[in-house]
């Protein structure tokens, strides 16, 4: 499932189409590794802000910063870039993604940018489900 149907089924919530999110959404959500009751919870229930939260994550160009600064062996910034997708991950409820580039920020600030590299691809491979 990708970010923006996930961002498209919130936007129905917010109009009011719908009070309570259905088990198929319940169930994309968790496919796409978001954990859809605690990040309601998080935001109180409102939809409205949580919406805006994910449009935001989808427009955030940290993703696109970790890869190329691993790729180009950039210790520095990559930390900066899994270091800030951790926090973002962690506030949206984004786990599978969130999980991996937090073992990177922990690499990176190691100085290990070999290790991080070798599971970029993984990182990678969640960012694209969303």
């Amino acid at each position: 499932m990708r970010l923006e149907s996930i961002v498209k089924s919130l936007y129905l919530i917010c109009k009011g189409m719908e009070s309570k999110m259905n088990e198929y959404k319940r169930t994309a959500f968790k496919n796409a590794g978001v954990n859809i009751d605690e990040a309601s919870e998080r935001f109180m229930g409102n939809y409205l802000f949580m919406d805006k939260c994910f449009r935001m994550f989808i427009n955030d160009k940290n993703f696109i910063k970790l890869k190329e600064a691993v790729y180009n062996n950039n210790i520095e910034e990559a930390f900066i870039a899994a270091h800030t997708l951790k926090g973002v991950c962690g506030e949206l409820s984004i786990y599978k993604l969130g999980s991996i580039v937090c073992q990177m920020s922990y690499m990176l600030k190691g100085g290990d940018i070999k290790s991080a590299s070798e599971i970029m691809p993984e990182a990678l491979y969640e960012y694209e489900m969303l």
